[in-house]
């Protein structure tokens, strides 16, 4: 791609381009940048390409005639010409994705108070603008596009994977980035990173990009190509602060477990509450996706597993080590909608009659079989279970 950027100072521009990825890009021939001094086509007395606004007013404005000649000399057939100004449209991925498409760019700078109308009039296909905020003049908003549009180019950032799941390429926020040391001062790098299942590590980013989206910016799923899954998710995302909302009400502290965490506590769960000779079966009906996502409530539903009370059902749903490894302490699951959640002060939990749960290691549980499916759940000393 072919690309000029007509400015009163290539200064400016010149350490920037020849820098990092741009300058390798420039330097291996996969983008052409070409700095053109507006100055050089000023034709008047003192050479200058300013001068004072008719009807008065603060500052400068540059003249038509240098504008006018500079993009006539340096503007290709075809080319795309461009003036950075405040009062275009706002720069966004799908722009820079179109600009991306096109064989050459044409970027004029203004500075002072803008250019003569007259040298846009004649010379400009298009204003642009990259934010709701003003600059001293449009070199760097124009370093902005040619950086944005040059990790497009095929070769640019050696993978053409590196581009593909980054903000905005997905309609989306990016979902968070791990590297070595597994772990930092205490913190962990997340479990489902470190696990090597492709498809765990998939499911993980888009969720994480689903929630940061949702909360940092909102407004872009009204337009991002959400599958029905990711509804699903958005949807199991405000159930879960439903969840914790109502927890909050009631004196509980709690977080909502990772989907990795999540997704174990279930398949351990499973493994616990229906018996050997029944999980083959049960596995197809209780277990959907290549995430392998379990929806305990079916193994009750349809008989896999078996309702028990009292002792019989303390011995056998007993807190185990494993479940401090999921869950890492008092964890309450809603088994019919796959949500987990870690409980910083499980003493409160007594105080939740309204929800279906499962819990450990703190705790110990028996079980019963409901018409609807749900896990009723008690405590030794208290009855918690669904009205």
């Amino acid at each position: 791609m072919k690309i000029k950027i007509l400015t009163l100072f290539p200064e400016m521009l010149e350490g920037p381009l020849h820098a990092s990825i741009l300058g390798r890009a420039i330097d291996a021939g996969l983008i052409d940048v070409e700095l053109v001094n507006i100055r050089d086509y000023a034709k008047n007395k003192h050479n200058n390409a300013d001068d004072y606004p008719f009807g008065g007013g603060a500052g400068m404005v540059m003249l038509p005639q240098p504008v006018v000649d500079a993009v006539e000399a340096n503007a290709l057939p075809g080319m795309r010409r461009i003036y950075m100004s405040p009062r275009g449209r706002t720069l966004n991925q799908k722009i820079v994705e179109e600009y991306a498409q096109c064989e050459s760019l044409l970027l004029l700078c203004g500075h002072y108070e803008g250019v003569d109308q007259r040298a846009l009039d004649l010379c400009i296909d298009e204003e642009l603008s990259i934010g709701d905020y003003v600059l001293t003049g449009g070199e760097l908003a124009a370093l902005i596009v040619v950086d944005a549009v040059s990790r497009l180019i095929p070769g640019v950032l050696g993978s053409d994977e590196s581009s593909a799941d980054e903000s905005f390429s997905t309609g989306l926020l990016e979902y968070p980035q791990y590297t070595r040391p597994a772990e930092f001062r205490g913190m962990k790098v997340p479990d489902v990173l470190l696990g090597g299942n492709h498809a765990d590590i998939a499911a993980w980013r888009r969720r994480e990009s689903l929630k940061l989206t949702r909360e940092r910016r909102p407004e872009l799923l009204n337009s991002a190509p959400l599958t029905e899954a990711d509804r699903e998710e958005l949807r199991r995302m405000e159930r879960a602060d439903e969840i914790l909302r109502a927890l909050s009400s009631d004196g509980v502290r709690a977080e909502r477990l990772d989907m990795f965490a999540e997704t174990a506590y279930a398949k351990a769960w499973f493994s616990r509450i229906v018996p050997e000779e029944r999980r083959r079966a049960a596995r197809k009906q209780c277990f959907s996706g290549r995430r392998h996502v379990g929806w305990l409530y079916q193994a009750f539903e349809m008989g896999y597993a078996p309702s028990v009370r009292g002792e019989e059902a303390e011995a056998k749903f007993a807190a185990k080590p494993e479940d401090a490894a999921l869950g890492g302490g008092a964890v309450l699951y809603l088994n019919r909608e796959n949500l987990a959640f870690r409980l910083e002060n499980p003493e409160a939990l007594s105080h939740l009659p309204r929800l279906a749960l499962l819990t450990a290691p703190d705790f110990s549980w028996s079980f019963a079989r409901s018409s609807r499916g749900e896990l009723y759940s008690y405590t030794k000393a208290t009855e918690a279970n669904i009205p």
